[in-house]
């Protein structure tokens, strides 16, 4: 019997500390998360917005077309305008004034930044959903292997009791209550189950492949993180959010359509050079020069500048709001996080130990007849709890890590998802 506790104690403690899983073919996180960039949709779709960007980068650059045209005068027929005295030959050029194109240039490149953007802002969120789909399967595989070997140590005690009670060391009923305790071992083991094919499921969808191609999972949890100063872990977060990035070239490009709208004040020109005949006089040269009169300009360049003053302090708004929230979203993860790292604590500090403490003094207590088998049931059903219960907190950290880096919204290139150091 001594050799049984021992071995449940000693195996309780691996599933705490290490994985089991030695099957091939298992799915990291990484190897998730990188299947999942690959292959979902939003994500290509944030690709496709910033080749959409950069194509209207490309035009806003553009420079007007020449016009080459043709014209008779003094025509005696319609029907023959060869035979008029006069022919040009006239090829133009429109010039935009130079701080309209580059003004247009300005703002179409802050868009294509802005998608840029978008785009890693796509990404974090998606390798926050991901982490967070892996962490319950995570869990559930914990959980169910947890239970499978917590089932075969409960088949070993029934044995055990089972032959105590062939040599009348123990009661019928003693044996009777082993076998409903492995009973329901049981059921809570084909639960698990059940919940680990759901989550399974869940995980396949996300990262875009068949729920039979999981044969399983590997790696740990994440560690504790090293936060000694939660306001200025928030403020040092919320400083590189790709969402406040966003919100800022939101405004500069803002700026920049405010210079595009002044620019409508001031005219634009046509230059052209024609080749002229005269009668019988060939190859004369002719110059023309144009320039548009905004003589309306209290009307549209007023309404634009205008309209653009509008969006600069609405972007302006909009950005105030943001930081305050973003900030206050990081705190508030980082509360949770906290929360979920001092009850993990608990657990490695103390409680673990003591349960399994309780585990051989039950054990020795029932070798020696100071305890019975329903008593010694209940130790290991507290024990089972524990363990239990330190799987729960670990995952319920792990959930938290991610909500913290989906807090921040951070570049997906950061370490470890937001820059705080294990």
């Amino acid at each position: 019997m001594i050799t049984h506790i021992r071995r449940a104690g000693l195996l309780c403690a691996l599933l705490c500390s290490a994985s089991l899983l030695q099957a091939q073919n298992v799915l990291s996180l990484s190897a998730a998360i990188d299947l999942a960039i690959r292959k979902n949709p939003a994500i290509k779709k944030a690709g496709f917005e910033i080749a959409a960007a950069e194509a209207r980068a490309l035009i806003a650059g553009r420079i007007p077309n020449p016009t080459l045209g043709v014209s008779w005068n003094e025509a005696s027929s319609l029907t023959k305008p060869g035979d008029g005295n006069e022919r040009d030959f006239l090829l133009a050029q429109a010039i935009e004034f130079p701080t309209k194109r580059s003004a247009r240039i300005d703002v179409a490149s802050a868009e294509v930044r802005i998608r840029k953007l978008e785009f890693d802002r796509t990404v974090t969120v998606v390798k926050s959903l991901v982490a967070r789909s892996f962490y319950r399967l995570f869990y559930s595989q914990r959980r169910t292997e947890q239970l499978a070997l917590q089932l075969d140590l409960m088949r070993d005690l029934e044995k055990l009791v089972t032959a105590r009670y062939g040599a009348n060391a123990s009661s019928y009923l003693d044996m009777v209550r082993t076998k409903i305790e492995r009973a329901r071992l049981g059921n809570d083991l084909v639960e698990a189950r059940t919940e680990h094919e759901a989550r399974q499921r869940e995980l396949s969808l996300m990262v875009g492949i068949e729920s039979a191609e999981i044969r399983g999972l590997a790696g740990e949890f994440p560690s504790l993180l090293n936060i000694v100063d939660p306001d200025s872990a928030a403020r040092s977060l919320a400083a590189g959010s790709i969402l406040l990035k966003s919100s800022l070239e939101a405004t500069k490009r803002q700026e920049y359509s405010m210079s595009l709208a002044k620019s409508s004040y001031v005219p634009d020109v046509q230059i052209g050079v024609a080749n002229q005949r005269r009668g019988n006089i060939r190859n004369l040269w002719g110059i023309e020069l144009q320039a548009s009169i905004p003589l309306w300009f209290w009307q549209e360049p007023r309404g634009q500048v205008n309209e653009a003053a509008a969006q600069i302090q609405m972007a302006t708004v909009d950005r105030l709001a943001l930081d305050r929230q973003v900030v206050a979203n990081v705190r508030d993860a980082l509360g949770v996080l906290s929360a979920a790292e001092t009850q993990l604590l608990v657990f490695d500090r103390t409680l673990l130990a003591d349960a399994r403490d309780i585990v051989d003094t039950a054990n020795k207590q029932y070798q020696n007849g100071q305890m019975d088998i329903l008593n010694l049931l209940e130790v290991f059903r507290t024990y089972r709890a524990t363990q239990a219960e330190y799987l729960r907190a670990q995952f319920n950290h792990a959930i938290a890590v991610s909500r913290l880096v989906s807090a921040a919204e951070l570049p997906p290139d950061e370490p470890n998802g937001f820059g705080v150091q294990q």
